[in-house]
């Protein structure tokens, strides 16, 4: 990876906590291309509250989709190059080629004095942007020694303080700067800090149900609030933000369940897919499909227009984390370039249809 790698892809959703440290554990391997028992190796090392877990397979298929969204890696194009477990793992992936690292400097040439916390880059291979960009960090942990400025803070007063961007850091942190035995926010002082969670108070049931989109989250909210069952909190998703905000929830009192639902579509599915891999990785219990809503979503079949048609693998992918019967005919959706709007569950059929509450 490149030392100026943004932490964005291409849709402009920022990379997650938990696929920017499986991303520096892959990319420190020496190989190209990277077998799945390797894989699985690094997921390990990675991500260990949630590797060996039921929730593993789920969220390493995830994070891998999400890296490879912001090509920090290959995923095998054809079926071949996958299990057959749900949801499917690739057998193998390679890495991109790296970026050529610096010319060696000329022995004349003074040494330059890291501070302790970066002794590493004596001996690494870096490019001479990411020399630059150490040098800054070390000219801050010199400067800043017993200090007040040393105190932890969120990483992005952090990377304006340092380097004049805000953002900056939010990139760095995909690179190999932050491969395993060198940088690390704690290094700097800086955390990441999720955005807020919005919500409504319902209940005092163990159950935080997630609604992507705003309408249907405003209606589904309100008819819970007069017969919640064991719905203590509605939880508003907001599409993407949720992936960063789930975390948030540890936050709310007494949940002991997590439901989701959206749109059925790529990214309503994607999103809470994400959002589990961070989730269960902050020990929040994992992200499930309110399955009531989904069925009864599924018996609108109110489609509309996909941005566009999903190849069969990919839809099995996204599909997997509903159950079947549900994963089979969402599969088809997808590979129909069809969508399912969740307000086509409006306040009308949700009045009159209770089943949708089965499982709440």
């Amino acid at each position: 990876m490149s030392d100026h790698q943004t932490d964005t892809d291409t849709n402009g959703h920022p990379l997650s906590p938990s696929a920017a440290c499986l991303a520096t554990t892959l990319t420190s391997r020496t190989e190209h291309r990277i077998e799945q028992t390797t894989i699985l190796e690094a997921f390990t090392q990675a991500c260990p509250e949630t590797a060996g877990t039921t929730q593993g397979r789920p969220a390493l298929s995830v994070l891998l989709d999400e890296l490879a969204d912001h090509h920090l890696i290959e995923l095998p194009r054809t079926r071949d190059g996958w299990d057959h477990a749900q949801p499917p793992l690739p057998r193998w992936l390679r890495l991109p080629t790296r970026p050529k690292t610096t010319e060696p400097r000329p022995a004349r040439a003074a040494p330059f004095m890291w501070r302790r916390e970066l002794a590493w880059a004596k001996t690494a291979k870096l490019t001479t942007a990411q020399i630059e960009t150490l040098k800054t960090i070390n000219r801050w942990l010199r400067d800043t020694d017993e200090n007040t400025r040393r105190a932890t803070i969120p990483m992005r007063e952090r990377s304006l303080e340092i380097f004049g961007d805000e953002k900056r850091l939010d990139a760095l942190i995909t690179t190999m700067l932050f491969a395993p035995q060198r940088l690390t926010l704690t290094t700097l002082f800086a955390e990441r800090v999720p955005p807020p969670l919005a919500y409504e108070r319902t209940g005092d049931g163990g159950i935080a149900l997630v609604i992507e989109n705003s309408d249907s989250f405003a209606t589904i909210s309100t008819l819970l609030a007069e017969n919640p069952g064991h719905v203590g909190h509605v939880v508003f998703g907001g599409g993407h933000a949720f992936e960063a905000s789930v975390t948030r929830i540890a936050k709310l009192n007494g949940v002991t369940d997590i439901a989701y639902y959206g749109d059925l579509d790529d990214d309503g599915l994607t999103i809470p897919q994400r959002a589990n891999a961070s989730g269960t990785a902050a020990g929040l219990p994992p992200i499930r499909p309110a399955l009531g809503l989904y069925r009864l979503l599924f018996e609108q079949d109110i489609r509309g227009p996909a941005p566009k048609q999903a190849d069969p693998l990919a839809a099995e992918r996204r599909a997997a984390w509903l159950p079947e019967p549900l994963r089979h005919r969402a599969a088809n959706i997808l590979t129909a370039g069809d969508r399912l709007a969740q307000e086509a569950t409006g306040t009308t059929l949700l009045q009159q249809d209770h089943s949708w509450r089965d499982d709440l």
